[in-house]
This record gives structure tokens, C-alpha cells and sequence, in this order.
């Protein structure tokens, strides 16, 4: 939404997260959601391609076909393969170590990333871009708190350092990051 200079009103799910309020609203009980008019779209995938058709410039796919199904590649590698291990360590934040069986599960999508980046298309921003920059947050901050060493090197590093150097990005960065501080913070013992 900032790459695309849209304003929008962000509000918390009516009834915190996972309430009965909310359930009614999305079923799946997921984040985020977006409401348009009486309408509600759910899911991060489901709402850039929305935005995306709706407001299509600045682009967020490119034109070429071949190019436009890496970008989606890129994305469904993240949302099945990358953001499940993420997902399966959120019970550990807060321990002092992460289970050794989902942090190799997620060593080892980290070792596949850069052959996926590899094939994403050379332009500036994408779709796939959107959920893989907060995930790579995450894992960033999960790590931290476990005392490891930052996961990324070589072409992930340069990934996630040219896209925080993107204004929209950072600013979008700038907002999550103590958000997510926060509440890894408030999952210690």
C-alpha cells in the first residue's frame, strides 16, 4: 500500500485477534485482512494481487510472462515453504533456545533462498517482495533474541539491505519493527 501511495485506516481486529468478532469477519481468522467498501479480502497474497489490479501503477509485476511467473514463484516459495518454518519458531520466542528440529527446517529453506531470488526479475519492487521483507524481519529479530548469529548472507543479505533502502519499505519497517520488538519482548519469561 505505501508503494503504491495508497491511505488507508489500520485498525485492530474488532475483538482482538482470534475473537469470535473476528471470526466472523474472516473465517480463517487470519492477518491482515482488508476492507473495501462492505467487501473483505483475506490474505497477504490476495490483497497485493487486488491492490495490484486495482491500482496498477506503480507496477508490482512485470509485463514480461515469464518474468511475472518468477515473481509469483518467488511467492508461493515464501508462503509454503519460508513463512511455515517462521511461523512453526513463533512458540519458542521467548525461550532461551528455538527447537532444534524447526530451526534446521528453517536453516534449511534459508540455504534455498538465494536460488529462488536468483530467478526474480530485475526491477525494483514486486509482489513476492511484500511478505518475504517481513519474514526476513522476523527471522532477523527471532535470531537476535536466541543469541545467533544474522542468518544472511550473500545474495539474501543484499536482498534484504536494497529493499530497506527502498522508501516505502523502510518506512513500512520503521512502523513493524517495534511493534515486532514489542511483542518478542513480552513473550520473555
Amino acid at each position: 500500500m505505501r508503494f503504491k501511495k495508497l491511505t488507508w485506516d489500520e485498525l485492530p481486529p474488532p475483538g482482538g485477534y482470534g475473537s469470535k468478532a473476528y471470526g466472523a469477519l474472516v473465517p480463517a481468522g487470519n492477518l491482515p485482512a482488508l476492507q473495501v467498501g462492505e467487501q473483505i479480502i483475506a490474505d497477504s497474497e490476495a490483497i497485493a494481487e487486488y491492490l495490484e489490479e486495482r491500482v496498477p501503477l506503480p507496477p508490482a509485476m512485470p509485463t514480461d510472462i515469464m518474468e511475472r511467473a518468477q515473481v509469483r514463484a518467488l511467492g508461493r516459495f515464501h508462503d509454503t515453504r519460508l513463512e511455515p518454518c517462521v511461523r512453526a519458531l513463533f512458540s519458542d520466542i521467548g525461550q532461551p533456545h528455538p527447537h532444534a528440529k524447526a530451526l534446521e527446517q528453517l536453516q534449511q529453506r534459508l540455504q534455498q533462498l538465494p536460488q529462488a531470488l536468483a530467478l526474480r526479475p530485475n526491477i525494483q519492487f514486486c509482489l513476492a517482495d511484500c511478505g518475504l521483507i517481513a519474514s526476513l524481519e522476523w527471522i532477523t529479530m527471532m535470531y537476535r533474541s536466541w543469541g545467533l548469529p544474522h542468518p544472511f548472507i550473500g545474495l539474501t543479505a543484499d536482498y534484504q539491505q536494497d529493499m530497506e533502502q527502498l522508501p516505502w519499505v523502510a518506512a513500512e519497517l520503521n512502523t513493524y519493527r517495534p511493534l515486532l520488538t514489542q511483542w518478542i519482548l513480552t513473550k520473555r519469561p
